[in-house]
């Protein structure tokens, strides 16, 4: 799948501070569905003198997917410029997360032993 652009519906939850969002392509077609948590540092207040100072940033867990590991990098920088921009440029780090291979490939296999 060739990615030219991504466009990123984001939605509030019954959570501080993490949305849900749905991707889809240039074409209107699904991409991928996750949420985004936003981890704002602690007020310099509420920390000891020499506690180091941190930036906020933007989680990105990515539920499901019609993605490969030959488009990652592009699905990432797109979509990461996507989600910048719906919060205003005001938090440039972002992570993104995935489900471990484990879990999707043995999803509903229970051992029984």
């Amino acid at each position: 799948m060739e990615m030219k652009n991504l466009f990123v519906k984001l939605m509030a939850t019954l959570w501080e501070n993490t949305y849900r969002i749905v991707i889809n392509d240039q074409n209107d077609q699904y991409v991928a569905t996750g949420r985004v948590i936003v981890n704002i540092p602690l007020s310099p207040d509420e920390l000891p003198p020499n506690a180091p100072e941190v930036e906020p940033q933007l989680l990105v867990l990515v539920e499901d997917g019609d993605l490969d590991s030959n488009n990652l990098i592009e699905f990432e920088t797109i979509l990461a410029a996507k989600i910048r921009e719906k919060f205003n440029y005001e938090i440039m780090t972002v992570f993104f997360y995935y489900p471990s291979p484990e879990d999707v490939l043995n999803k509903g296999t229970i051992d029984q032993a």
